[in-house]
């Protein structure tokens, strides 16, 4: 499903993204770049128009009764199934240490078409703006689960300390908490030549040095390095439940996810879509 007509969606006043050829859409790529490789994080905020943003909140909201509660402890490589395999390590090492997550997820497959945030997801000119602003070119993720999820935290909700499978997750923040809820970050903790395991034990123990903090807004879309920087989210306080849509974007063309993973995060019912016995 391709979807052109996503315009009215996003404030292109502040954010020309249908106009990169332009004076203000090269500042705006130019500024993207900046902010990536200065803090392997850019987030726009105001991306998406507030009437459209609530109304994203508010169909989210419907399909609160198909998020599944995955896995309530994890360590910051919980999706590197083998990393570390077969070594004997101590109980307190990053690779063994488990931290609180409390969310629950509704996999693509249950989002609807016809609902604003699919709209977004399939426009042309997002991902035009995106193979711009990362110099290369950007494809949809394939996976049928993992391509566009909704992540739903209610009050106590959180996300421990971890690192992403993807050199670059794009997120939209549909609906923030009354508090808490706070996006923190430690930019560019590991890298390909070295996954820094002293200084991951540091952050999991408490050491808050580096660390950087984003309370973000609704209608906020961020950019993020996390295969490289560590990151959580803190705990949600209050009534109202922090909603925000995980964008499955990829440089690898026809990108499909790891179905332990699926199985593991939106449930048994993907075990049997998938016929796979638990």
């Amino acid at each position: 499903m391709e979807n052109s007509n996503s315009y009215g969606l996003i404030d292109l006043d502040r954010y020309p993204i249908n106009d990169l050829a332009g004076e203000a859409g090269q500042r705006l790529i130019e500024e993207t770049q900046a902010a990536l490789q200065q803090d392997g994080s850019c987030s726009m905020p105001g991306f998406i128009r507030p009437s459209v943003i609530a109304k994203m909140a508010v169909e989210a909201g419907t399909l609160r009764h198909l998020a599944y509660l995955g896995p309530t402890e994890v360590t910051p490589y919980f999706f590197n199934y083998d990393l570390g395999k077969g070594n004997k390590l101590p109980v307190d090492h990053p690779l063994k240490r488990k931290g609180k997550r409390k969310l629950s997820q509704v996999a693509a497959d249950l989002i609807p078409e016809h609902h604003l945030l699919s709209r977004l997801y399939y426009s042309t000119v997002l991902t035009s703006f995106l193979a711009k602003a990362l110099d290369r070119p950007v494809y949809r993720n394939q996976d049928k689960y993992q391509s566009l999820n909704i992540s739903m935290m209610n009050a106590g909700g959180c996300q421990q300390w971890h690192f992403d499978s993807g050199h670059m997750v794009t997120t939209l923040l549909l609906q923030a908490p009354e508090a808490g809820g706070v996006f923190e970050y430690v930019p560019e903790l590991r890298s390909d030549e070295s996954e820094n395991f002293e200084q991951v034990q540091q952050v999991l123990d408490g050491d808050s040095k580096g660390i950087k903090h984003l309370a973000l807004k609704a209608g906020t879309l961020s950019l993020f390095r996390g295969h490289y920087s560590m990151h959580r989210v803190t705990e949600v306080t209050g009534d109202r439940m922090r909603i925000q849509a995980i964008l499955g974007f990829s440089t690898k063309p026809c990108l499909h996810g790891n179905l332990e993973s699926s199985i593991l995060h939106y449930g048994p019912r993907v075990a049997e879509l998938e016929g796979v016995e638990l």
